[in-house]
C-alpha cells in the first residue's frame, strides 16, 4: 500500500502522544514491500528477521505471502500481526502460533456470522451457490467446516464457472435443482460484486425471485469504496438490476456501507500532513488496521513487560507476546473498542443489510455483537470463545403478506410430499360440483320464475268469481252510520264476490278500455303482492283482466270492516287497549312491507286497514298503486262509472288527505307530462317516508276520531286546495285528552315537510310500543286478562278452602271437647249412637270443700277465675287418661273411664291415678284473689254398671244413668 510506512510513523506518534511510548519504550519502524513476485514476501521476511533484527512483523498485506511469512515468524519465536489477509486457514493457532490478526473481516468470523442469523431464523438447511477456482474453493471450505460445527447442514452445493454470465447460469439447469432443495441459499463467489449481480439476474429468469427464497450475501469485499452492484460506473442507480436483489440479505461488518471509519481516519491523518490523495482509498481499510496493529502490538508489549518486571527478554518471546494480545480491548483509530477475541483474532462486529427496491439506503435488519465466553479455551477447540449476540432486530421488512422470513421449506415439501391432496382434491371437485349446480339452479330459478312470472299465478278467470249484489252484502255486512263526510265509504268501494268455492272477497271494479300489456316490473310486483304472508297482511287474491271491459283487483274479504267504520262509529267505545292495539297492528304490517321486496305500501288510508274477526288490522291495497297510476295514464282503464259514481270520486278525492306533499307534486308533474315520455319515479326509500306520513293522519284519526284539520273546516275545499298545489296544508294537532305532549310530538316528526326528516318504521314501532306498552292483538288481551282472572279465581278458591279447613278443624276440636271422641266421629259421619248399657265402669265424683262460704267471701266474676283454673288442671289429667269428663255443676266435677270405650278393669286405675294427680295438683293451686288460701276438695268414686247415650238434638250431652250414678 502506498504510504503504508508514514501511516505506521503517524500511528507511532499517536501512540507518543498518549504516553504507550516513552523513553523507556520506543520503537524502530523498518518498512519493506512483500507482496511483489512471487515468494517475495518470504525473502523480505528473512532479511528483516536476520539483517535488520526486527523483533515483531506487521503484515505481509497479501494472504499468500502470510501464510510462508506466518510459518518462519512461529519457528523463530517472533510476534506477527495480519492487518488484512482474510483467508480462514490462518486462524490454526497450532501453525501459526505467534500470528494475531486486527483486520475487521476474516472468512471465519463472517461464516461464523452466516452461521448465527441462519440459526437466529430457525433455518438449519441451507444451500451453497459458488464459482470454480480456487479462492471461491477456499471459502466455501471455510463456510462448510463453520456450518457443520454449528449445526447447519448444506443440502446442496451449486458451483458455476468463474466467467459464467446470468444467462449461462439460468440455461444450466442447476437452478431448477436448487429450486427442489432449498429456500435458504448462500452466494459466495470469488469476485462478489460481479458474479452476485449475474447470479441474483438468473433467479429472475429461473422464476425464484419470489418472497419463499432468501438470498445471504456474505460481503466479502476489499474495501467500502467498492461500488455496489446496482450502480452503473457513472454512479448512476439501475433499479432493474436493484429490484433483482429483492430477496437477498447482505452480511458485511456493521459499517461495512457508510464513511463512518473512513472519514474521521483521513482527518486524524490530514493533521500530521498526509492527505487522502497520498493514499489508495480503495485499501483504506488496510491504513485503518495497520494503525490498529501498531497499537495492539505496543500495548502486548507494554503487558509483557509490566508482568515480568522490566525482563526485556520477554520481548524475544514471540509465543508469550501473543498470548498477551488474547482477550486485549483497546481504542482503535477510528473504529471504536476493538475486541481481540481467545486466539488473538479481532472478535467481529457484523450486521444484516436487507435490500430495499424502494430505499436508497440498505436496511439493517439484524446487528451481531460478539460476547467472550468464560471458561473457554480457544487453543484446545480452535475457537475464539465467544458468541454473536443478535441485537437491533427489525421485523415486517420482507416482501411478503406477513413481513416474516420464510421456512426453510415449504409446508408440503419441495415436491408436495408431506401433504396430502386427497381431501383437497375432494373438496376441489366438490366446490366444482357445487359451483355448477349452483350456477345451474340459478339460471333454472330465473327461468322457472320467469316462465311462472309468464303464467300468471295471480290471474283470476272472470268466471272463477261469483259476485255478490247489494242485498247479500248488507246481510252480510253491519255497518253503522257515522257523521262525517267520509264516513261509510267502504261499502261503495269495495264490492264482494266468492273466488272458487267458498272464499269471500271484496275487489276494486275498474273500467277496461284497451287490452292491459304488463311490464316485468308489474308482472314482479304482482307475484311479490301474491306472495306476502303476514298476520296484519291482508292477502292479495289476485286480478281479473281483459275480460268483460272490466279490471278486478281482488283482496280477502274482512268481516269487521275497515278501520274508518270502527273510527267514526260513535256506537263503538274505544279505549286505549283499542289504540294501541291497531296502532300495533298497522305498525307491524307496514314494517313487514317496507322490510320485503315490495318495499312501500304506497296508499295507506283508513279504508285500506281491514279489521278481521279476531279484531286484528289487516292491511290492503298495498303495492299496486303505481301500476293502476300508469294504466289509468295510458288510458287502458278507468274508474268505474255506475251510481256509486259520487261515492267512488269522493273516495279518491279524500284519498289525497293521506297523501305527502312531496308525492302530491310528483302525482301532478306525471299528470302534466306526455303520454309518450317517462314519468318521474320516487326512489324506495322515499316511497317508505310518504307511508310514514299516512301512518301518522291514521294515528290522529284513531286517538281523536277526527282528521288532522281545523274543526269546521270544509274538506271538498281543502282537497281542492290540495290537489290545486297552490298552497301547502299542514295537519295540526287539535286539543284532545287521548293525544299525550309525547305522541303529539312523534306525530310532528311524522309529519315534517323535508321527508329524510320523518322516522323511520321501526322508531316509529318502538316508540309506540313504548307509550301504549301493548303486547299482541285485541284477542291476545282478552285471552291475557281472561287467563289473570283465572288465576286470581283460583287463588281466591284457594283461600276459601283454606279457611274452609281451618273452621272444619276447630268444629272438630270444639266438638270432642263435649263428646267423646268415638260418639263425635260417629255423630259427624252422620250415623246415630244408640244408648247402651256397660257392665264395668267407674265413676269419679268431687267437691270443693266450703264452696259455699269461699262463694260469699268472693265475687261471681272471682269464682268463675278460680274455678276456670281449677278445673282446666283437672281437664288436662283426664286428656292424659283413658277417661272422659261426664260435666260439671257448680263445684261438683264428674269423671268417667270405660264408658263410652271400655277397657276391662283399667277403668279403676285410671280413675285413681286421675284423683291422684288432682289432689297433688290442689295442693300447689293458689287463689288468684287470696293467696294464703287453700283449696280442698272431696272425691270418690263407684265402680258397677251404667247406661250411656247421647241426650238432646241442641246441645247434645253424653250422659250416665244407673245406680251406680245416683248412689253417692
Amino acid at each position: 500500500m502506498p504510504n503504508g510506512d508514514k501511516v505506521l510513523e503517524i500511528a507511532r506518534r499517536e501512540l507518543i502522544a498518549e504516553g504507550l511510548l516513552n523513553q523507556n519504550l520506543t520503537l524502530e519502524i523498518v518498512s519493506k514491500n512483500g507482496c511483489g513476485a512471487s515468494f517475495e514476501g518470504v525473502g523480505v521476511g528473512a532479511s528483516l528477521y536476520h539483517v535488520d533484527g526486527v523483533r515483531a512483523f506487521i503484515g505481509p498485506y497479501c494472504s499468500t505471502e502470510m501464510d510462508a511469512v506466518g510459518k518462519m515468524a512461529a519457528f523463530w519465536n517472533v510476534p506477527i500481526i495480519g492487518y488484512m489477509s482474510s483467508d480462514d486457514y490462518l486462524i490454526d493457532k497450532t501453525i501459526y502460533r505467534t500470528l494475531a490478526r486486527i483486520s475487521m473481516r476474516t472468512t471465519n468470523s463472517l461464516a461464523k456470522a452466516v452461521a448465527a442469523l441462519v440459526k437466529h431464523y430457525g433455518w438449519h438447511r441451507v444451500a451453497i451457490v459458488t464459482n470454480t477456482g480456487a479462492l471461491a474453493f477456499e471459502r466455501t471450505l471455510a463456510f462448510e467446516k463453520i456450518l457443520k460445527t454449528e449445526n447447519v447442514t448444506v443440502v446442496q452445493k451449486v458451483m458455476f464457472d468463474e466467467n459464467i454470465d446470468y444467462q449461462g447460469m439460468a440455461a444450466s439447469g442447476l437452478l431448477n435443482d436448487l429450486k427442489h432443495n432449498a429456500r435458504i441459499i448462500i452466494c459466495m463467489f470469488s469476485s462478489t460484486r460481479e458474479l452476485t449481480r449475474e447470479f441474483m439476474q438468473a433467479t429472475y429468469l429461473a422464476e425464484m425471485n419470489t418472497h419463499e427464497y432468501v438470498y445471504l450475501l456474505p460481503w466479502l469485499q476489499a474495501g467500502p469504496k467498492d461500488v455496489m452492484p446496482w450502480l452503473g460506473a457513472d454512479g448512476l442507480l439501475l433499479q432493474k438490476v436493484k429490484d433483482h436483489y429483492e430477496n437477498a440479505i447482505i452480511i458485511d461488518d456493521v459499517n461495512g456501507f457508510d464513511d463512518l471509519l473512513v472519514t474521521p481516519f483521513v482527518e486524524k491523518i490530514e493533521a500530521y500532513g498526509l492527505k487522502a490523495a497520498d493514499i489508495d482509498m480503495g485499501s483504506i481499510y488496510g491504513y485503518l488496521h495497520l494503525y490498529d496493529a501498531l497499537k495492539l502490538y505496543v500495548l502486548a508489549l507494554r503487558r509483557s513487560l509490566e508482568l515480568s518486571n522490566g525482563n526485556e527478554s520477554v520481548v524475544d518471546d514471540g509465543w508469550q507476546m501473543w498470548n498477551h494480545m488474547r482477550r486485549l480491548s483497546f481504542a482503535g483509530a477510528a473504529s471504536g473498542t476493538i475486541q481481540m477475541d481467545d486466539l488473538a483474532e479481532r472478535a467481529p462486529y457484523y450486521a444484516a443489510f436487507y435490500v430495499s427496491p424502494t430505499r436508497t439506503e440498505l436496511m439493517k435488519v439484524v446487528t451481531m455483537n460478539p460476547v467472550l465466553l468464560e471458561k473457554c479455551n480457544g487453543l484446545a477447540n480452535n475457537t475464539g470463545c465467544f458468541d454473536l449476540q443478535m441485537t437491533d432486530v427489525m421485523t415486517g421488512f420482507w416482501p411478503s403478506i406477513t413481513g416474516e422470513l420464510p421456512p426453510e421449506e415449504p409446508i408440503c415439501g419441495f415436491g408436495g410430499e408431506k401433504c396430502d391432496y386427497t381431501i383437497l382434491i375432494i373438496i376441489c371437485a366438490a366446490a366444482l360440483v357445487l359451483i355448477v349446480s349452483a350456477t345451474f339452479a340459478y339460471f333454472f330459478n330465473r327461468r322457472w320464475q320467469r316462465t311462472r312470472l309468464d303464467k300468471m299465478p295471480w290471474r283470476i278467470n272472470r268466471q272463477e268469481l261469483n259476485i255478490i249484489d247489494d242485498e247479500q252484502v248488507k246481510s252480510m255486512l253491519s255497518l253503522a252510520s257515522a257523521n262525517t263526510k267520509i264516513s261509510n265509504i267502504s261499502a261503495g268501494v269495495k264490492r264482494h264476490a266468492i273466488v272458487g268455492n267458498n272464499t269471500h272477497a271484496t275487489f276494486h271494479q275498474y273500467v277496461q278500455r284497451r287490452p292491459i300489456v304488463f311490464t316485468r316490473t308489474d308482472l314482479t310486483i304482482l307475484m311479490q303482492m301474491k306472495q306476502a304472508v303476514h298476520d296484519n297482511i291482508n292477502p292479495f287474491i289476485g286480478m281479473t283482466f281483459n275480460e268483460k271491459e272490466e279490471m278486478l283487483i281482488v283482496w280477502k274479504f274482512c268481516s269487521r270492516g275497515t278501520l274508518q267504520d270502527i273510527i267514526y262509529n260513535t256506537n263503538v267505545k274505544l279505549d286505549t287497549k283499542f289504540h294501541g292495539a291497531f296502532i300495533r297492528d298497522i305498525m307491524l304490517g307496514l314494517e313487514y312491507l317496507h322490510s320485503s321486496r315490495i318495499g312501500y305500501h304506497g296508499s295507506l288510508t283508513p279504508w285500506a286497514c281491514l279489521i278481521d274477526r279476531n279484531w286484528m288490522i289487516k292491511l290492503s291495497d298495498f303495492g299496486i298503486a303505481d301500476c293502476i297510476q300508469r294504466w289509468e295514464r295510458q288510458q287502458s282503464i278507468a274508474v268505474a262509472s255506475d251510481k256509486e259514481e259520487g261515492e267512488i270520486n269522493g273516495v279518491q278525492k279524500t284519498g289525497i288527505l293521506y297523501c305527502a306533499p312531496e308525492m302530491l307534486r310528483n302525482k301532478e308533474a306525471n299528470k302534466r307530462r306526455a303520454a309518450d315520455t317517462d314519468w318521474l319515479k320516487q326512489t324506495t326509500a322515499r316511497r317508505c317516508m310518504s307511508d310514514i306520513y299516512s301512518c301518522g293522519i291514521i294515528m290522529y284519526e284513531i286517538l281523536a276520531r277526527a282528521l288532522p284539520f281545523p274543526e269546521g273546516e270544509d274538506l271538498v275545499e281543502l282537497v281542492e286546495v290540495l290537489r290545486d298545489g297552490s298552497k301547502v296544508v299542514h295537519p295540526t294537532i287539535q286539543d284532545n285528552d287521548n293525544i299525550s305532549p309525547e305522541i303529539a310530538s312523534l306525530l310532528d316528526e311524522c309529519w315534517q315537510e323535508c321527508p329524510e326528516a320523518r322516522p323511520n318504521i321501526r322508531r316509529l314501532r318502538v316508540m309506540t310500543e313504548l307509550y301504549f306498552k301493548t303486547k299482541g292483538s285485541l284477542v291476545d288481551q282478552m285471552m291475557r286478562m281472561m287467563e289473570q282472572y283465572a288465576n286470581n279465581l283460583e287463588k281466591l278458591v284457594r283461600e276459601r278452602t283454606g279457611l274452609l279447613e281451618e273452621a272444619n278443624v276447630r268444629a272438630d276440636k270444639l266438638l270432642a271437647q263435649l263428646l267423646p271422641k268415638y260418639v263425635a266421629n260417629e255423630l259427624k259421619m252422620g250415623r246415630s249412637v244408640p244408648p247402651k248399657m256397660f257392665a264395668s265402669a267407674t265413676v269419679l265424683f268431687s267437691d270443693i270443700v266450703g264452696f259455699t262460704q269461699l262463694c260469699s267471701s268472693s265475687t261471681p266474676l272471682e269464682v268463675v277465675t278460680f274455678l276456670n283454673g281449677i278445673y282446666s288442671g283437672f281437664d288436662e289429667f283426664i286428656r292424659k287418661h283413658r277417661a272422659y269428663k261426664v260435666e260439671t255443676i257448680g263445684d261438683a266435677y264428674m269423671v268417667v273411664s270405660g264408658v263410652p270405650e271400655e277397657n276391662g278393669t283399667k277403668h279403676i286405675m285410671h280413675i285413681a291415678d286421675i284423683a291422684l294427680e288432682m289432689r297433688s295438683y290442689l295442693a300447689q293451686y293458689e287463689l288468684p284473689h287470696a293467696r294464703k288460701q287453700r283449696i280442698r276438695c272431696r272425691w270418690g268414686f263407684h265402680s258397677g254398671g251404667v247406661a250411656a247415650g247421647v241426650v238432646g238434638l241442641t246441645a247434645p250431652r253424653y250422659c250416665l244413668f244407673g245406680d251406680t250414678v245416683s248412689e253417692r
